[in-house]
């Protein structure tokens, strides 16, 4: 099954390229929440896909618009140590359950972009019918433990769910490549990509971003 849906529906189709970004919990105001699901419930309504594409679109221009601005909320991943247990657990599965293509860590949320690994038999036991949500609840339920002791805090992290979204050809891949890369500059926290210490870029397209 590549498809199931909970507060946001998810497309997970073994072996493809993926986009997906996760939050902190409690960085966007409930206000901003509440807007964002009432333009999902126009999404739902629509059969024209092209109309579906532009609405999901405004729905994550908002999105990442909020929390670039981090105007409300933790900020705990601008902390050095903090964003560090994020980038070595992503690093942890790659080529083990997918194949890191680049991340960004922002003050209050996350960006990854990775090929799938469906077809390996080193992670059968990560590869279950919901294998893209079971990588990154690994993912989130390790950094939220590790996390939470260096800050020396308890309670919720992470936001519960993460919106992935399937690359489907080359110039969207390197589109989301480009975003994902640019995101501490669009936010205005460096002037180049490359100075930002919590990115990463696998070395194949490093050349193509710079």
């Amino acid at each position: 099954m590549e498809y199931y849906k909970r507060h946001l529906p998810h497309w997970q189709p073994e072996g493809a390229e993926f986009f997906i970004p996760f939050r902190l919990a409690e960085s966007l105001p409930v206000e901003a929440v509440n807007k964002l699901k009432s333009y999902r419930k126009q999404l739902e309504k629509q059969d024209d896909s092209k109309i579906k594409d532009e609405i999901q679109g405004q729905i994550f221009k908002k999105y990442e618009g909020l929390l670039d601005q981090a105007g409300s909320g933790p900020t705990w991943l601008k902390e050095k140590n903090v964003a560090g247990v994020v980038q070595n657990s992503l690093h942890f599965y790659d080529s083990k359950a997918y194949d890191l293509y680049a991340y960004c860590v922002m003050p209050n949320h996350v960006h990854v972009v990775f090929k799938h690994l469906g077809d390996n038999e080193e992670i059968n036991e990560l590869n279950d019918v919901y294998s893209i949500t079971k990588i990154l609840h690994s993912i989130k339920s390790y950094t939220a433990l590790e996390c939470n002791k260096v800050l020396n805090r308890a309670g919720a992290f992470w936001q519960s769910e993460s919106y992935d979204r399937v690359i489907r050809d080359q110039d969207e891949l390197e589109n989301t490549i480009r975003y994902t890369l640019h995101n501490p500059v669009k936010a205005g926290l460096v002037e180049r990509w490359e100075e930002w210490s919590y990115s990463y870029c696998k070395s194949e397209f490093v050349d193509t971003f710079s």
